[in-house]
């Protein structure tokens, strides 16, 4: 019978799930985050190689050191490739082997106490994972690809406390005593914990979540091992709760190298810096609001939105906050005996939240929903054991309690749903966020930014990047962003002030010094350009990507000095050879009218010369520019040419050739360009007669050719 009803809700929460997520499988990837950890991301776009998990276990790209993550990823884009949809299907798949796994969890914690128990544990299980499984706070773990590392750490918690409470409740289900030997399953235990830190550093708190499991509902600390200290609290004896302690040195030890690789990664990670980090005093006086906003979050979830920024929090908020966090803590706390299930419900809830709730700020975010994935669970425990108190005062209660918590969950279910139509892409995503909260929200003005830019709508993302920026002065990025916009609209003077305000709070943005290099360029100050692009290449000097990525600036800087030089000479005493020297260069820069009229400048000075005649002819006959084009004057110029070497050259006659099709004889143009085949063959010239052959074939067409 048990068998049949855990299979009958293990159905139930299946089905649950995918009508409260299904439509995660259409959406695709985000702008925040999902392209540094699977859009754009070489390393994970590699796959599983030796090189590829060799990076994974020494990356702290993104601020994290979390391999599992960036395997899963791996594996992904293996699978699935740029498909988002892929993606998704498995953090949905993820998200559900989560939920069945919690319920086997708690059922499994609770199921060894008595024999007769198995239905009410059962039902109070499967309530706190349902709950867990459509709540809406849960979306963004399960709607955003890059927070894969929220629901696989997740998986390998639930495995944790399932071979833990398989470990502790052997022997036909006595519980372990605090001094008895490990077992196979407490080695599994700690290996899937290993696993889930290595998923995300959120789980380190998880040794001291198995020490209240210890106390209930394992009850490894008997009625005679508690003494009552001050206020009447009840506190285990010390020789047990160091027992106790000692077991979970294994698991302490894997939180302890996550925590330092997370402060490192944290340290060196490149992170949008646009807020003076808060003194760690502050952090530690604020604590207390957020979490009551966290509690308020998960109790009436309203106004839900992918980033939530600092508020400003009057003291007696504060005050009020940490008044009522210690007086529920002493309340849970004296109902420890009595009620074991308020005091590690509670706990549960505050200790999981303690490396996410601001004591070291990572990032610009006040709170986020997304972070009260695992914490939650405690609420809903104490929810659910609550109301299966209350329903066994009579019949009555119980039926109206089972309706009551039915319409929770189904609300649960109608909200999760609505939140998911904002995840439809990033515009409406961050639209929403800005919706919901946009006093002090430079981050989803810049983030709704990066959105409309990557649809090409440059105008709303320099609307939205502007307004980060009124927000947020130093918001690097956004600056950069901005000034790279302008300088594709040759709004120079706007762009340069922006990459000025970005070098301001950055003085070794590299993208900042390139493109005022690039503005310097463009308006003709060469030292200025040379200097920029000098101060990128010392700020890498061992980086050969960006060598070779400068290098065409560099080519074109030195072009545009030896023309400005060339222009000095002309100047001066010109010369047919300078005026050669500078159409050449103005041809390769496409400032045809000026190559043009160099050649004729040429030619003015030295007239009967046959490499200007050809050179003049074939631009005229060729260029791209209609309104440089003129089929009578190549046919001059090339003619010309040819009679002043006898019709001796080929590639002459090959200008003569392009001339006559430009001038719509195309006979003429065939009989040319055949002569200057034989030519080339009689020389040996191959190349020039593989050129002529093609463009033989243009002008029996009745096609011009073009350059």
């Amino acid at each position: 019978m048990s068998m049949r009803r855990n299979v009958l809700i293990c159905l139930g929460l299946l089905v649950l799930n995918l009508i409260g997520f299904w439509p995660v499988i259409h959406l695709g990837f985000i702008t925040l985050d999902d392209p540094a950890y699977v859009s754009q991301n070489p390393q994970v776009q590699a796959g599983i190689t030796p090189a590829s998990v060799t990076w994974a276990f020494t990356s702290l790209e993104t601020g994290n050191w979390h391999p599992i993550t960036w395997l899963s990823h791996m594996l992904d884009w293996q699978l699935f490739g740029s498909d988002a949809n892929g993606h998704h299907v498995m953090n949905l798949g993820i998200h559900i082997a989560n939920t069945l796994l919690l319920y086997a969890a708690l059922t499994m914690l609770l199921g060894f106490r008595s024999a007769n128990a198995g239905t009410a544990e059962s039902w109070c299980s499967a309530w706190v994972a349902a709950l867990f499984a459509v709540h809406p706070l849960h979306v963004q773990s399960v709607a955003w690809i890059a927070e894969r590392k929220d629901v696989l750490s997740g998986f390998f918690m639930m495995l944790t406390l399932l071979c833990y409470t398989k470990a502790m409740t052997r022997d036909k289900g006595r519980v372990a005593r605090s001094d008895s030997i490990p077992s196979r399953f407490y080695w599994l235990s700690v290996l899937f914990f290993a696993l889930g830190v290595m998923s995300k550093p959120m789980l380190v708190s998880l040794p001291i979540i198995l020490l209240l499991l210890d106390f209930w509902p394992l009850g490894r600390i008997g009625d005679n091992q508690w003494r009552m200290a001050r206020f009447g609290l009840p506190v285990p004896e010390f020789s047990v709760l160091k027992a106790l302690v000692l077991e979970k040195l294994p698991f302490a030890g894997f939180s302890l190298i996550s925590c330092l690789a997370t402060l490192r990664a944290q340290g060196d990670a490149g992170f949008i810096i646009h807020v003076a980090p808060l003194p760690w005093y502050t952090r530690l006086i604020i604590t207390p609001y957020f979490y009551l906003k966290y509690l308020e979050k998960i109790l009436w979830p309203e106004n839900l939105a992918i980033f939530y920024p600092y508020p400003l929090i009057p003291l007696w908020k504060i005050a009020v906050a940490a008044a009522l966090l210690i007086f529920l803590s002493l309340l849970c706390l004296r109902q420890a005996r009595v009620r074991p299930y308020l005091t590690v419900g509670w706990f549960w809830f505050l200790v999981m939240l303690v490396p996410v709730i601001g004591l070291v700020q990572v990032g610009t975010q006040s709170i986020a929903d997304r972070y009260t994935y695992l914490p939650s669970i405690g609420l809903f425990i104490i929810a659910a054991w609550a109301v299966h108190e209350a329903a066994a005062r009579s019949r009555f209660w119980k039926t109206g309690i089972a309706i009551g918590a039915t319409a929770v969950v189904l609300a649960c279910l109608a909200d999760t749903r609505w939140q998911l139509r904002y995840w439809q892409n990033s515009i409406t995503l961050f639209t929403h966020a800005l919706d919901v909260k946009r006093q002090n929200n430079s981050m989803c003005y810049y983030c709704l930014g990066n959105s409309f830019w990557a649809v090409g709508d440059s105008d709303d993302a320099v609307t939205n990047y502007r307004a980060a920026l009124e927000i947020a002065p130093g918001m690097t990025e956004a600056a950069s962003r901005l000034g790279f916009i302008l300088l594709q609209q040759n709004k120079l003077a706007e762009a340069e002030a922006q990459f000025r305000n970005v070098l301001q709070w950055d003085p070794s943005d590299t993208k900042a010094h390139k493109y005022l290099g690039d503005i310097s360029a463009g308006e003709g100050k060469l030292d200025q350009a040379a200097a920029e692009y000098a101060t990128v290449l010392r700020l890498n000097p061992g980086d050969a990507v960006i060598r070779d990525a400068l290098q065409p600036e560099l080519d074109k800087l030195e072009t545009a000095r030896t023309l400005t030089n060339l222009y000095q000479t002309l100047k001066v005493q010109p010369t047919a050879e300078a005026c050669v020297q500078a159409a050449g260069i103005e041809t390769t820069q496409k400032d045809f009218q000026k190559a043009v009229d160099h050649y004729r400048e040429a030619l003015r000075l030295k007239p009967d010369a046959p490499d200007i005649l050809n050179n003049l002819a074939w631009l005229l006959a060729t260029c791209p520019d209609d309104a440089v084009r003129n089929g009578a004057e190549a046919v001059k110029c090339a003619g010309r040419a040819c009679e002043l070497t006898q019709n001796k050259q080929p590639m002459l006659l090959g200008t003569l050739a392009a001339a006559y099709a430009e001038s719509g004889r195309f006979d003429d143009a065939v009989a040319a360009a055949q002569k200057a085949c034989d030519l080339a063959s009689q020389q040996g010239e191959t190349l020039l007669l593989q050129k002529n052959q093609s463009l033989l074939e243009f002008y029996r067409a009745h096609k011009p050719w073009r350059e």
